[in-house]
């Protein structure tokens, strides 16, 4: 099947011919948006932008879009950078060949697609959008069932169905912190705008470093990905501190990413509902307490969003379109294990080998049951 994906780079190492080439096409792009001659502007990139650009925000700067039959991108043979990059501009015939520096390698087959350059103060980056072939994974080891909270952003447990088996990927952040970090600057500051901006940037980038870890780990352990279902949630209202919390909180966005990362690694991304996966226990299924982040049930105690974690992670597991993409069938044997190591908010960081730990953001351990049937 083929997967688009966006490859982020920045322009490197720029005389400052070509820089002023890049600043002056860019200037007449603003220029031309905000209703202004268009005579110095390539004549592609002014259709480019009557294209894509609508409304125009006086106080904004929008990238140059650049066709995909205009946009010419050659590997490069030296250490000097990753790839040249040819971008169209006015009164430069050929272009202006650029050496830029990616996160991320182009496959030799990619398709090369329409991309985006940015400018950030004296700065420029690109946005290189490619198409490629991702073979699908066509049968799992189990699933990793991912749990999304206010508490703790993002907590999955794994159900390993081919060795009876179950490991807590725990996921403690600072989302909150940050939010709460930049709320304040906000309410200090006259210019709540440039605060806003900087904790999205901020908040964006946390998730991007969560989600990317959590499909790795799901890619190297054959994991589907499921994820609790959260519609309607942030139309609930639930009081004001509360909605405040809710609406703040990126559900969708996480979400978002962990479906196109699962796709550009042909694994498998699902939804079911989280309908009372919160409120019952995740062995026995009755009814418990959850209170400041534990779950409490028939005198067992574990942390709550574990708990709903466990729970999307069966209840996927019952699911008959996803049992059948299971390698060893349908039934999950479970060990019996200890609830105290369920109870903890603290969280560490995992290596790729899962042994070694700190204590920053993430935690992968071998988990046991809390309750006992």
């Amino acid at each position: 099947m083929k997967s688009t994906k966006t490859i982020q780079g920045g322009l490197i190492n720029l005389t400052k011919t070509k820089k002023n080439v890049l600043h002056q096409e860019y200037d007449n792009l603003q220029e031309y948006l905000q209703g202004g001659d268009d005579l110095e502007l390539y004549s592609a990139n002014k259709q480019q932008a009557d294209r894509y650009y609508d409304k125009i925000k006086e106080d904004k700067e929008y990238p140059i879009s650049i066709r995909k039959d205009l946009i010419d991108v050659q590997e490069c043979e030296s250490d000097v950078c990753d790839y040249f990059v040819n971008i169209p501009v006015k009164g430069r015939y050929g272009g202006v060949n650029v050496p830029v520096n990616t996160h991320d390698k182009i496959p030799d087959d990619a398709e090369i697609g329409e991309s985006k350059l940015y400018r950030e103060e004296d700065r420029f980056f690109i946005n290189i959008t490619i198409k490629y072939d991702v073979e699908p994974v066509e049968e799992y080891d189990g699933v990793l069932g991912i749990d999304l909270g206010l508490r703790n952003p993002v907590v999955g447990v794994a159900l390993s169905v081919a060795e009876s088996s179950q490991e807590v990927y725990f996921k403690g952040d600072t989302i909150k912190q940050i939010q709460a970090h930049y709320s304040y600057l906000r309410r200090q500051s006259k210019n709540g705008k440039k605060w806003k901006d900087r904790e999205y940037n901020k908040v964006r980038d946390r998730l991007h470093k969560i989600t990317t870890e959590l499909v790795e780990y799901a890619e190297e352990n054959n994991l589907m990905v499921v994820v609790g279902e959260l519609t309607g949630i942030q139309n609930q209202d639930k009081g004001r501190v509360m909605n405040r919390k809710l609406h703040r909180f990126p559900h969708y966005i996480i979400r978002k990413m962990l479906e196109y990362k699962c796709k550009e690694r042909g694994i498998e991304y699902k939804e079911v509902s989280e309908a009372y996966t919160s409120q019952r226990c995740c062995k026995c299924g009755e009814k418990g307490v959850r209170n400041k982040g534990i779950f409490k049930c028939n005198g067992t105690e574990i942390n709550a969003d574990i708990n709903g974690a466990w729970n999307i992670s069966k209840r996927a597991l019952g699911k008959p379109e996803i049992r059948s993409m299971l390698g060893a069938g349908a039934s999950v044997t479970m060990p019996k294990l200890h609830s105290d190591d369920l109870t903890s908010a603290s969280a560490g960081v995992f290596s790729k080998d899962k042994r070694n730990f700190n204590s920053s953001a993430t935690q992968v351990r071998t988990a046991e049951e809390p309750c006992s049937s």
